[in-house]
């Protein structure tokens, strides 16, 4: 059997050079990545896959025993053995040794006391192929044991990963108030756009005005809320009573514009300092839930400044996140605020959101802290 010494500076001043595959398919920053062989995907506990330029690095002891490789280490030197080839690594630190005989450099690190080295190294040293896929954040080393080809083995692992990827994410809920109106297609098509779901607080008036919209919003399975009827807080809070018809009615309108009837209620600016207890028991007893917020986006302050708007929402999204608060965003169905949605989705997905529309099962969220 022919064994080779390959000697490895953990100063990090050496250059690997050795296969020189460039793992292209990780290109965003801070992405998760994945490592296969054959058709397995490996997991790892202590250490995780990194890339650093455009070399991945990967723990050599996880990766040996999915190579089925003997893994052997005496003091400095850890030796890999296949059926045909062994290598044995030195490790010398802070300084490079020149040994007799062959001498392959390479750059290696340490992470949470594993030692990390090129998978291209093992992958060419051990007769691998390595392959990377644009649709996937993942590397793949296959020796002939493979079963599934290239296109089946993007399929399968493509719908894992985004299938994950969908659990680890956090639920945020966007809620939007004053709508329907004629900007609500398009804020309907945004939302489609990202696979977003999002809970309307809708006025009367706009209900029977934009059925259309109505109707989309129930089909890709929004969540529908009312708001009333005026937006007047002289009319809408003269007693417990005049709140609850106007409710009432603009739920009789979204039965007749979708054919379905809602018991999220959202009242004009807010249910403090006017939705007290009387209001709030003759809501409850007809059957409704209310909700406010606890991130408000003040969309129609900063309609002009989309950029003091969108950075004021991340930082409250993030304070909200370090309490393990789920956040629950006012935003308003206006030509200003719409125009912004993309950058919106795209920033607090960037944190790791999922965008959920509200459930009638769950405690409601209000300034009152009343749960029903």
């Amino acid at each position: 059997m022919r064994t080779k010494l390959v000697f490895l500076s953990l100063a990090l001043i050496l250059v690997y050079l050795f296969a020189g595959h460039s793992s292209s398919a990780f290109a965003r920053s801070g992405q998760k990545l994945y490592i296969a062989v054959n058709d397995q995907r490996l997991s790892f506990a202590d250490a995780q896959p990194e890339k650093r330029a455009s070399t991945v690095f990967v723990p050599v002891r996880d990766m040996a025993a999915a190579m089925n490789l003997k893994v052997e280490a005496a003091g400095p030197k850890v030796r890999l053995s296949g059926k045909t080839k062994s290598v044995t690594l030195l490790v010398k630190e802070n300084k490079a040794v020149k040994p007799g005989g062959q001498r392959i450099e390479l750059w290696l690190f340490v992470q949470n006391g594993r030692l990390m080295v090129p998978l291209s190294f093992l992958a060419a040293y051990f007769g691998y192929e390595l392959a990377s896929y644009p649709e996937l954040p993942m590397m793949r080393m296959t020796n002939g044991g493979a079963k599934l080809d290239g296109g089946e083995f993007v399929k399968r692992e493509k719908a894992r990963i985004d299938q994950e990827e969908a659990a680890r994410k956090l639920p945020i809920y966007l809620t939007f108030d004053d709508g329907p109106t004629a900007h609500t297609m398009e804020l309907l098509d945004i939302l489609d756009e990202h696979g977003a779901k999002a809970t309307f607080f809708m006025l009367g008036p706009g209900i029977s005005g934009y059925p259309e919209a109505v109707k989309r919003m129930a089909a890709e399975g929004h969540r529908l809320g009312l708001h009333g009827m005026t937006h007047d807080v002289k009319k809408f809070y003269k007693t417990p009573q005049t709140a609850l018809n106007e409710m009432n009615e603009a739920n009789s309108r979204l039965k007749k514009a979708a054919n379905v009837t809602a018991t999220l209620i959202r009242t004009p600016y807010g249910s403090k300092p006017y939705f007290t207890k009387e209001y709030r028991d003759a809501a409850a007893k007809a059957g409704y839930h209310l909700w406010d917020w606890n991130v408000d986006t003040d969309d129609w302050m900063y309609k002009k400044q989309p950029d003091k708007l969108l950075s004021k929402l991340v930082q409250d999204v993030r304070a909200l996140k370090k309490k393990g608060t789920a956040p629950v965003v006012l935003l308003h169905d206006r030509s200003a605020t719409i125009a912004l949605l993309p950058r919106i989705l795209d920033a607090l997905e960037d944190e790791g959101y999922k965008f959920v529309a509200i459930d009638e099962k769950m405690e409601p969220l209000n300034f009152w802290q009343d749960r029903r």
